[in-house]
C-alpha cells in the first residue's frame, strides 16, 4: 500500500509539471501571423486596417452617401444622424423581431428609401442603429436582391441587375481622411 500512494504522489507531480511547462511554453510561443500584426500595428499600419472597408458612393434624397458594402450583415443598417441629416421617417423598432443584432444598438427602420446607385434607383429599407462610426450599410439582402458582385481585382462593385458598375471609394475619398 505505501508503495501505491507513493507511485500516485509521484504520478501526480508528473502532470502537474507537464501541465504547468505546457502553459508557460504556450503563453511565449506566439504565431508568426500575430507577431506580424502586431509589428504593423506598432509601426502605425493599423490605420489602412480601419480604411479597408470597401466603400461605394451613393445617393439618397439629393444628398451623397458612402455606404459600406458589407456581406457579413444581413439587413442595410443607417445611423440615426445620417437618418436625421437626410430627413427620413423612422419607423419603430417593434417589427425588427429576429433581425437584431448584438453588435448594434437597433432604435427603428426606414421603409421605402430611395437609393441611386449611378443613374439607376432602388428602393430598399434600412434598420436604424444608434451607431455613430457607421453612417449607412448595404447588407447581404440587398446585395443578393440587385445581383452584385464584388470584384476586388477590378475595384468594382457591380450591378448585374442594373447593369452598371460603381467603383470602389479609394481610401483619401473616405470620410474623415
Amino acid at each position: 500500500q505505501p508503495h501505491s500512494v507513493v507511485q500516485r504522489r509521484l504520478l501526480e507531480g508528473n502532470l502537474n509539471k507537464l501541465r504547468g511547462e505546457t502553459r508557460v511554453q504556450s503563453a511565449w510561443t506566439q504565431s508568426p501571423l500575430a507577431e506580424d500584426r502586431d509589428e504593423k500595428m506598432e509601426k502605425g499600419e493599423h490605420r489602412r486596417k480601419e480604411s479597408s472597408s470597401l466603400l461605394i458612393q451613393c445617393q439618397c434624397q439629393g444628398q451623397v452617401l458612402k455606404a459600406t458594402v458589407d456581406t457579413g450583415c444581413l439587413p442595410n443598417l443607417i445611423s440615426k444622424s445620417c437618418l436625421n441629416q437626410l430627413g427620413l421617417e423612422e419607423l419603430s423598432a417593434m417589427d425588427c423581431g429576429d433581425l437584431s443584432l448584438p453588435i448594434h444598438n437597433i432604435v427603428g427602420r426606414v421603409e421605402h428609401m430611395e437609393l441611386q446607385f449611378g443613374q439607376e434607383t432602388v428602393l430598399c429599407s434600412a434598420l436604424v442603429v444608434d451607431d455613430e462610426m457607421l453612417e449607412f450599410c448595404i447588407g447581404l439582402q440587398t446585395l443578393l436582391s440587385l445581383k452584385c458582385c464584388i470584384d476586388l481585382e477590378e475595384g468594382v462593385l457591380r450591378f448585374k441587375a442594373l447593369s452598371q458598375d460603381l467603383p470602389f471609394l479609394h481610401a483619401s475619398e473616405e470620410p474623415g481622411q
